[in-house]
């Protein structure tokens, strides 16, 4: 299951920066910010890696279908602020993740046209994630029912939340 809209009002709230690589949009997140999730995955006992380089995906291998001269440069270098839900997810039997929540980042995404799920009332359901770290030998999947937007999102089925 990913993380509901309401578990964001009272989460906590860090501050990134924006950068870009080839066909990507990230934002990066501070080591100590890194460093304090990563207390998270420490009691599970489990052989793990820490992400080399802690970032939310923005947008990541995909092709703007609107504004497409400012791709790769707007919003570069700018501060986004995000919320991370409390709990921790590993379903895909390799990552440690958190979701995220973050308006701003969903503006982003809708300025290049890329699917970013919104209520009628312009309220985002979009969950990024900020992966902490991979376990250092895989294990099973555990799948949760999603219906499939692309192939680098999906909406949750149980929260009607898009994940990216």
């Amino acid at each position: 299951m990913s993380t509901p809209l309401e578990a964001y009002d009272s989460a906590p709230e860090l501050t990134g920066t924006v950068f870009y690589e080839p066909d990507w949009y990230l934002l990066a997140v501070p080591a100590q910010a890194h460093g304090t999730l990563l207390e998270l995955l420490t009691p599970l006992g489990i052989p793990f890696k820490p992400a080399a380089r802690p970032h939310l995906s923005i947008m990541k291998d995909e092709a703007p279908c609107r504004n497409k001269t400012d791709w790769g440069t707007v919003f570069v270098g700018e501060s986004v602020s995000f919320r991370f839900g409390p709990t921790l997810f590993d379903g895909n039997g390799l990552h440690f993740w958190v979701d995220c929540y973050s308006p701003r980042l969903c503006e982003m995404r809708e300025h290049f046209g890329l699917v970013t799920l919104r209520r009628d009332d312009g309220i985002w359901l979009v969950n990024f994630h900020f992966t902490i770290g991979r376990r250092k030998k895989a294990v099973e999947r555990k799948p949760r029912p999603q219906l499939r937007l692309c192939p680098q999102s999906h909406i949750d089925v149980e929260t009607g939340m898009q994940h990216l």
